[in-house]
C-alpha cells in the first residue's frame, strides 16, 4: 500500500506542468552529446550557431529554471577575459539561438529574458539532467520497492557523461566531475537498494562499477562485499575486501569500517567450515585409494626446487595412521602458539581471532615488520609463524632468514597473493614449510599450520597456476 501511494503522489508531482495546461515544448539532452528535439525536428551541437551559441545554451542548462547573469556567463563563455564587446555580443548569441530554438516564439519560448540575465524555462523544456536528479531524489525517500525502478531508470539516463561532446571549457570539466560524483552516489543507493530486494546480480554490477571509477567510496566497497557474500562467492568477497583495505590503508590511513570487519570475519569463518567440509569427502588419486581422513594433504601440494627448474608439484606423502594418531592426540592436550607476521593489523586481528577460536590453535601475538618479527620470535618461540612475503620495511623471506637462522627447525608458512620462481626457489632453500594465497580459505590455512613440516614445502595450487601464468606456462610436473 505504502509503495501504491508513493508511486500515485510520484505521478501526479511528474504530470504536475499537464494539469495545468502546460507541455514540454523541447526535449533536450545533456548526458552525452547535446541534442535538442522540437517536434519533428532534431537538433544537435552543429545546428546552433557555432560554438559560443551552443554554451551559452548549456551554461543555462546547467542552472535549469534559474536565471543566470549575463556577467556570469560572459565570464564564463571568455574564461574570465571577455572583449569590450562582451555584452552585445552575448545578446547577438541568444537571438541566434531564439530562431534556432525557438522560431516564431520570440522571448516567450523556452529562453526567457530576465532582470539582468537568462533562465531557461522548466515548464518548457524536458532535460533529461533534470529528470535524472528528480528520479534521484524521489528514490531517496521511496521504500525499496518503488526505489529500485526509478534508480534504474535514472542510471540509465545517465550513461553518457554529461555535455559528452563540450571538452575544452573548464567549467564543462568541472559540471562534469560533479555530475559523475552525483551518479556515483545514485549507482551506490542503487545496489544497497538491489540488495535489500535481493537483486543480488544487479547490486554487484553496479557496486564493482562505482569501485572502478571511485576507489575511495567504502559504501560501494561495503555493497560490493556484501553482494559477493549474498552471492555464495565467498572467496572473492574476501579478495575484494583485501583490496578495499590496501586502498583505504594506503590512501586514507585507516581500516575499513565495523560493517566490512564483520562481513570478513563472517567470510573468513564461513570459507573456514566450507573447505572443511568440502575437503573432509576429498578423494587423493595418486595411489587409487580414497584418502578422506587426510584432505589438507590431499589438496595441497609439496614443491621441490632445485637449481634452476622450475617447481615441481607432487602430492604431499601421506603419514601413517600411527602418526595421524599421534598428532591428534597432541593437539587435544596442547595448542599450537601462532605468531602472525603481516603490516596490515586488521587482517593480523581477525587472523588471530580465528586461531583463538580453534580448540588446536592460540594466537600468542602479532609482528608488522622484518626487525619486530625476529624480536618477537625469540622472545615468544612460537609453533608455527604465518609471515606476510611483502612487509613495511622488506621481505618476509628477510624475516624468515632471521628466523631460521636462530632455529633451523621453526615453521614458517609465508602468505602472498604474487608469487615468482626466485621467491619459491629462496623460500624452499631456506626451508619455509609453506606457501599460501593470503586471499585463500581460512580452512586450509589452518590445516596446513597442523601439518606443515620442514623438509617439505606445501605450496597452495591456486599459487602454481599464477606462476604458470606469468612465465607462459604451468610448471613443468615431471621436473624437467
Amino acid at each position: 500500500m505504502i509503495a501504491l501511494e508513493f508511486v500515485r503522489k510520484s505521478t501526479d508531482l511528474a504530470h504536475a506542468s499537464e494539469a495545468s495546461g502546460q507541455s514540454s515544448a523541447l526535449q533536450i539532452s545533456v548526458l552525452g552529446p547535446l541534442t535538442i528535439r522540437r517536434g519533428d525536428t532534431t537538433l544537435n551541437a552543429n545546428d546552433l550557431g557555432g560554438p559560443k551559441p551552443r554554451q551559452v545554451l548549456e551554461i543555462l542548462l546547467l542552472s535549469f529554471g534559474l536565471a543566470v547573469s549575463k556577467t556570469r556567463i560572459i565570464d564564463l563563455l571568455w574564461n574570465g577575459n571577455p572583449p569590450a564587446v562582451a555584452l552585445p555580443t552575448l545578446e547577438s548569441y541568444v537571438s541566434v539561438l531564439r530562431r534556432r530554438l525557438q522560431p516564431g516564439a520570440g522571448r516567450t519560448g523556452p529562453l526567457r529574458t530576465v532582470t539582468g540575465g537568462y533562465v531557461i524555462e522548466p515548464s518548457l523544456v524536458s532535460l533529461d539532467a533534470n529528470r535524472f536528479e528528480t528520479l534521484t531524489k524521489q528514490a531517496s525517500v521511496a521504500p525499496p520497492p518503488v526505489a529500485l525502478p526509478l534508480l534504474t531508470e535514472a542510471l540509465q539516463l545517465a550513461s553518457a557523461p554529461l555535455l559528452g561532446d563540450e571538452l575544452l571549457p573548464a567549467w564543462a570539466e568541472e559540471e562534469r566531475a560533479l555530475h559523475a560524483e552525483r551518479v556515483g552516489h545514485t549507482r551506490v543507493l542503487a545496489a544497497e537498494t538491489a540488495l535489500i530486494m535481493g537483486d543480488v546480480g544487479r547490486a554487484i554490477a553496479w557496486a564493482h562499477e562505482t569501485v572502478r571509477e571511485d576507489p575511495l567510496n567504502e559504501r560501494a566497497w561495503t555493497a560490493l562485499v556484501l553482494g559477493l557474500e549474498q552471492n555464495g562467492e565467498n572467496t572473492e568477497a574476501l579478495r575484494v575486501f583485501d583490496r578495499c583495505r590496501r586502498v583505504m590503508d594506503e590512501e586514507l590511513g585507516c581500516a575499513p569500517s565495523g560493517v566490512l570487519k564483520e562481513a570478513q570475519a563472517r567470510l573468513l569463518t564461513t570459507t573456514g567450515t566450507t573447505s572443511r567440509t568440502t575437503t573432509g569427502t576429498t578423494t587423493g588419486t595418486t595411489t587409487g585409494t580414497t584418502h578422506a581422513a587426510a584432505p589438507a594433504r590431499a589438496s595441497m601440494r609439496a614443491v621441490t626446487v632445485s637449481g634452476n627448474s622450475h617447481p615441481t608439484a607432487s602430492l604431499l606423502p601421506e603419514t601413517d595412521t600411527e602418526t595421524d594418531t599421534e598428532t591428534q592426540t597432541e593437539t587435544q592436550t596442547e595448542r599450537l602458539r601462532v605468531l602472525v607476521i603481516d603490516d596490515h593489523t586488521t587482517f593480523s586481528d581477525l587472523l588471530s581471532g580465528a586461531l583463538d577460536r580453534e580448540p588446536d590453535f592460540m594466537s600468542v601475538g602479532a609482528a608488522t615488520s622484518v626487525e619486530s618479527a625476529a624480536t618477537m620470535f625469540r622472545d615468544l618461540r612460537p609453533d608455527v609463524v604465518v609471515m606476510d612475503l611483502h612487509l613495511a620495511d622488506g621481505s618476509g623471506l628477510n624475516a624468515a632468514e632471521r628466523i631460521l637462522s636462530e632455529a633451523p627447525q621453526a615453521r614458517i608458512v609465508m602468505l602472498t597473493g604474487n608469487p615468482s620462481q626466485e621467491a619459491l626457489r629462496e623460500a624452499a632453500r631456506m626451508g619455509i614449510c609453506g606457501f599460501l594465497p593470503k586471499d585463500g580459505a581460512l580452512g586450509v590455512m589452518l590445516d596446513t599450520l597442523r601439518h606443515a613440516r620442514p623438509g617439505n614445502m606445501i605450496v597452495h595450487p591456486s599459487l602454481v597456476a599464477r606462476l604458470g601464468d606469468a612465465t607462459g606456462s604451468a610448471p613443468d610436473p615431471s621436473g624437467k
